[in-house]
């Protein structure tokens, strides 16, 4: 028997879960041996049970990869949360705005 094309086996995969929906693997692997198809188990299992179809979704970038991606000047999500708890403890942003008129006098 000649080499299947990449794809080809699956498609018979597919053809033949279409044709025998309720058939288990077993009977997949067997069916398509009738036929002269030879598949793995793990091919079958793969097609009949992973039920993805299209394109993947992707996830949107957190905003710790976003960080990551900044030059090192940028402000960054995780600096903004730094100097909001570092405005807390010194008493909120007002006094954070004095304490930093301050500095730039003593420069």
């Amino acid at each position: 028997m000649a080499r299947m094309k990449r794809g080809a086996r699956t498609q018979a995969v597919r053809e033949y879960i279409a044709e025998n929906p309720d058939a288990n693997t077993k009977a997949i692997v067997a069916g398509l041996k009738v036929k002269g198809v030879t598949v793995k188990i793990g091919l079958v299992n793969s097609v009949k049970y992973n039920k993805r179809t299209g394109k993947r979704k992707r996830r949107a970038p957190s905003p710790h990869a976003a960080a990551r991606r900044t030059r090192s000047g940028a402000m960054t999500v995780d600096r903004l949360v730094e100097v909001k708890r570092f405005a807390d403890s010194v008493g909120g942003i007002d006094q954070l705005r004095r304490a930093l008129d301050v500095l730039d006098q003593l420069r």
